[in-house]
């Protein structure tokens, strides 16, 4: 497996910026976007490293979490890009994690019908999963990306030691969609991280984790880029995740800690139709604890999670399809799976 050229993989590379994009033929004037956290700790840097390479930076800053991730964010930062005189051969950038990425992507994809964008991944979550692979978008109130588009970056530069900033709750929040992987489609690297798994923080162990994982999606992606099949192997945990988070209003839990959930679920619902041993369910559920990551959840009624996932993009006929395993390593797509069972696997993640 290989890494995608758009990506730039390393230790201190974020120091590299001017010339990652030149070397991908990324021209023009930048327009910057971060949230207000991640500003706070690189915007300037990032501003003054790219205009003492002879580049016009216009910044902007946003509003941090889920809730930024809405059309009525796309509509400033349209005006926002309208006003600064952004061009279609200017450069939008993405400084942030997920949310940043989704949202900014997505207005690159729409404003004047696409313009280059690039983007600097701050959280693991990111580095792992939403830089690879050209999915952009925004949420509505009744579920989360709704609205989107497929549009690769330029660049996705993913320094892991920016990820060394990290609060260990959004560092947690990363490690949710490490282990998916590794759940989903290696088991060697999931037997990899149950060994290592000492120090979440530790660089080596996060340069490693965000290689393979970066590695394992670039080659479900080439094989389904446009997510009509196998690619949904990756929303192992998501059916329900989605789900909660649409109920809690975005605000209750990381995006990785409903995915955990959502993988204890699925986990669930695998063993009692007989896919798995207990053992397996197990192993996975120790390590997403190990990492610091809930498995059940509060604040909504498993009625109400359950009415959401009919709304789930991947939904047929108001049905989830859902992403099981047959064994660590091993996913299935696209699994029929009785109401009552699922009911009953909802109230049981219930506290």
């Amino acid at each position: 497996m290989s890494v995608p050229d758009y990506v730039a993989i390393g230790r201190g590379i974020v120091a590299d910026l001017p010339d990652l994009l030149d070397r991908r033929d990324a021209s023009g004037n930048v327009f910057l976007i971060a949230d207000r956290n991640v500003g706070g700790l690189y915007g300037a840097a990032t501003r003054q490293s790219l205009e003492a390479a002879g580049r016009q930076v216009s910044y902007q800053e946003i509003a941090p979490g889920e809730t930024a991730k809405a059309l009525t964010q796309t509509s400033t930062l349209y005006d926002w890009l309208l006003a600064e005189g952004a061009e279609r051969g200017d450069l939008i950038i993405a400084l942030g994690g997920g949310v940043v990425g989704d949202l900014v992507g997505f207005v690159a994809a729409t404003y004047m019908r696409g313009v280059k964008w690039a983007q600097i991944a701050t959280s693991l979550l990111a580095q792992v999963d939403s830089s690879i692979g050209g999915k952009v978008g925004v949420d509505l109130p009744g579920g989360k990306n709704l609205v989107g588009a497929f549009y690769a970056p330029v660049l996705s530069l993913l320094d892991a030691d920016l990820l060394l900033s990290l609060p260990p709750r959004q560092l947690a929040c990363g490690w949710a969609e490490v282990i998916k992987h590794g759940v989903i489609l290696d088991c060697q690297f999931f037997e990899l991280l149950e060994a290592r798994f000492d120090d979440p923080a530790e660089p080596d162990l996060l340069l490693a984790a965000v290689r393979r994982c970066v590695e394992i999606k670039a080659a479900v992606v080439a094989d389904d880029p446009l997510d009509r099949g196998f690619r949904a192997v990756l929303n192992y945990g998501h059916t329900i995740a989605h789900a909660i988070e649409a109920c809690t209003g975005y605000q209750r839990y990381t995006h990785g800690e409903t995915v955990a959930i959502g993988m204890s679920g699925a986990a669930a619902i695998s063993r009692r139709l007989g896919l798995i041993e207990p053992a397996v369910e197990r192993r996975q559920n120790d390590l997403l604890a190990r990492a610091g990551l809930p498995s059940r959840y509060t604040g909504a009624a498993p009625e109400d999670i359950l009415e959401a996932m009919t709304r789930d993009k991947k939904a047929f006929r108001g049905r989830p399809r859902w992403v099981l395993i047959e064994g660590l390593g091993e996913a299935t797509v696209g699994s029929e799976v009785d109401l009552e069972i699922v009911r009953s696997v909802v109230s049981d993640l219930h506290e």
